[in-house]
């Protein structure tokens, strides 16, 4: 009887313990998740909003698993967890896989789990595959026969060659009674905080050869700032201002960056069935914890990871041709646009066809004296229009007033038209001209030009766009492989190439794109869209609070201003950056030049085609004379014979 009693003492204490604990440390929170068994039986009075999560499914639930209900509760805002004995191991075994699953993301995860720590139970809680994302966990062993519990944490160190390794560190041993309910002691009034201090533990990082954002390249073993997540016998010497911004995080933190370079560096995709490759694929098959290169903010993968606060802007483009020094044979023709030279053979045609009309009229009502037929030809009245348009002398009869005055307003029209081609003409031969730029979103578009990257990835952002340029821009998207591409930038110029200028002026550029294409090619002017830069990271990684919050002090503090140039200048040098920078700049080609003898090519050539003309019909007339010669004197002799 008195076993009994002091039983139910014990349990009555321990139930005021464990809400003192709710009250201490998961106060903070925005709800709470009791995980239980149907056995175990706690009550907590909590001023945040509880959720009550058992193994075995209730009856007036639709819910099958443990790992559906987990997912609900997850959902419905739990951030602290209650974890009782029956359901700790569960509870593990679904806690990376239920987070995976939830769309709500909590980056300040709380355990208080009570437990029995016998050698099987302790030996498998240190081997769990979730001690590594789970470092704020109150572990509280009871021990009802003496009336005491054990307060435990986890203490996580580096493990060679690679992984860590969990052990228990015990914070406090207390004996449940009256003098408890005046509050907890010293030792444990904080929750064991073991992120301020990682002591080296890793942080997993993939990541693809991306300057300035990304780069990461092996040097001598112990050399580096960081080091390959497969042994290796190398280090790795890190950089880019993105992975710079994790460097910072585990010089705070005391942790140990290890990097991953994704197979053909692609960022990837995630496939129907549920497999994925590249960046995305690294962070689903949890081989790290976070991911950087350019980043950009996808819907698709939003619900397989957690995106950090924005480390930056970008804005997406395409490079394209440079305009060519027109050829000097179309000088000529280059002092008018098509437009205009369209108008100026319409009126050359009306003209002639009226100066043809009035001097057939002309002759009809007054014929020239002494002469009994004109022949008026539609020849004459061509070269009449000829020689008004290039300002020569032409006969102006005056017998007729109304072929007068037409003849007049001709030969004022045929003047100005002289003389605006004569000036446009002088400005063509001394001024450069260069093929129509693409300079603008709308440009491009209209151009019927295609674009070009080594992954599908760039289109991401593009995928529910909706307006009519943005859509026709992405369908004309391709895809080839970096040694294509390279060759294409240096010998096609009916194609352009996917890139991006970051927050602060810099070009992020794709492998293929080297100096020498640099000189080939220039950006738009405007931007084809934008998108906000993040780093994805799983949903379970316990550093992203510490990881946003940093995020946010360098980019106030314009700290990654710094570490952009510095990272161009180290990666990428300079004059890439000035050849696409000043690629729009004038120089000094657009200045006024001397006349040379290469501005006269356009004139050889009407020479060398009149001339090529006039010989052909030439030829074709001594043809036909002779036929009709050979055609005349055979009719002649006919007719002498006949006679």
């Amino acid at each position: 009887m008195e076993l009994s009693t002091d039983l139910l003492h014990f349990t009555s204490a321990f139930q005021l313990f464990l809400q003192t604990l709710a009250l201490t440390h998961l106060s903070g929170h925005y709800s709470v998740c009791v995980v239980r068994s149907i056995t175990d039986d706690v009550r907590l009075e909590f001023p945040r909003a509880i959720v009550t999560v058992t193994l075995a499914s209730p009856a007036n639930t639709t819910d099958t698993t443990f790992g559906d209900r987990l997912v609900r509760s997850i959902n419905a805002g739990c951030e602290g967890f209650m974890v009782l004995e029956g359901a700790l191991f569960p509870f593990l075994d679904h806690f990376r896989s239920a987070h995976e699953a939830a769309y709500f993301r909590a980056h300040n995860k709380r355990i208080i789990a009570t437990v029995r720590l016998g050698p099987v139970a302790r030996e498998r809680l240190l081997q769990h595959d979730t001690m590594e994302v789970t470092p704020n966990m109150l572990l509280v062993e009871v021990n009802e026969s003496e009336g005491m519990v054990g307060l435990y944490t986890t203490k996580l160190s580096p493990q060679e060659p690679r992984g860590i390794v969990a052990e228990l560190m015990l914070l406090e041993r207390l004996r449940l009674g009256e003098e408890l309910l005046l509050g907890l002691p010293e030792s444990i009034r904080k929750f064991p905080n073991k992120l301020t201090d990682m002591e080296g533990s890793r942080v997993r990082l993939s990541t693809l050869p991306y300057p300035p954002c990304s780069v990461a390249n092996e040097v001598p073993l112990g050399e580096g700032n960081a080091r390959s997540t497969v042994p290796a016998n190398y280090s790795l010497q890190a950089d880019g201002t993105e992975i710079l911004m994790v460097l910072e995080l585990c010089r705070r933190h005391n942790c140990t960056l290890e990097i991953e370079l994704v197979a053909n560096s692609e960022w990837g995709q995630v496939y129907p069935n549920g497999s994925a490759d590249g960046l995305i694929g690294s962070l689903i098959d949890r081989r790290s914890d976070v991911a950087v290169a350019a980043i950009y903010r996808w819907y698709n993968w939003y619900q397989y990871m957690t995106m950090s606060a924005y480390t930056g802007r970008s804005g997406v483009s395409a490079l394209v041709p440079r305009p060519r020094l027109l050829p000097y044979w179309q000088t000529p023709f280059l002092s008018f646009p098509p437009s205009l030279w369209l108008m100026v053979a319409v009126s050359f045609c009306v003209g002639t066809v009226a100066v043809f009309l009035t001097e057939h009229a002309r002759h009809h009502i007054r014929p020239l004296s002494g002469s009994t037929s004109h022949n008026n030809r539609l020849i004459d009245s061509i070269f009449f229009m000829v020689s008004l348009y290039v300002e020569q002398s032409v006969p102006l009869p005056n017998s007729l007033l109304a072929g007068s005055m037409l003849l007049t307003f001709l030969l004022f029209g045929g003047f100005m038209i002289g003389n605006s081609y004569a000036g446009a003409l002088a400005c063509v031969m001394t001024i450069p001209r260069y093929e129509k730029s693409i300079d603008t979103r709308a440009d491009f578009a209209a151009s019927g030009m295609k674009w070009s990257g080594p992954t599908v990835a760039w289109m991401n952002s593009l995928l529910m766009a909706e307006q009519p340029e943005l859509v026709t821009i992405r369908d004309r998207y391709e895809v080839h492989g970096g040694d294509t591409l390279a060759r294409y930038s240096h010998t096609r110029r009916d194609m352009g190439y996917v890139h991006e200028r970051l927050q602060y002026g810099s070009y992020a550029l794709e492998s293929f794109i080297n100096l020498n294409a640099t000189r080939l090619l220039q950006p738009l002017k405007e931007d084809v869209f934008w998108e906000q830069i993040v780093t994805a990271c799983s949903k379970t990684w316990p550093l992203m609070g510490y990881y946003d919050d940093l995020i946010l002090r360098v980019q106030q503090n314009g700290i990654l201003r710094y570490w952009e140039l510095g990272s161009v200048i180290r990666n990428m040098g300079l004059e890439i950056q000035r050849n696409l920078a000043n690629a729009r700049v004038q120089d000094s080609d657009h200045e006024p030049v001397k006349l040379r003898m290469a501005h006269f090519l356009g004139v050889f050539f009407i020479l060398f085609v009149g001339l090529s003309l006039a010989s052909v019909i030439f030829v074709a007339e001594l043809v036909v004379y002779r036929a009709n010669s050979n055609l005349t004197t055979k009719q002649k002799v006919q007719v002498i014979s006949v006679d």
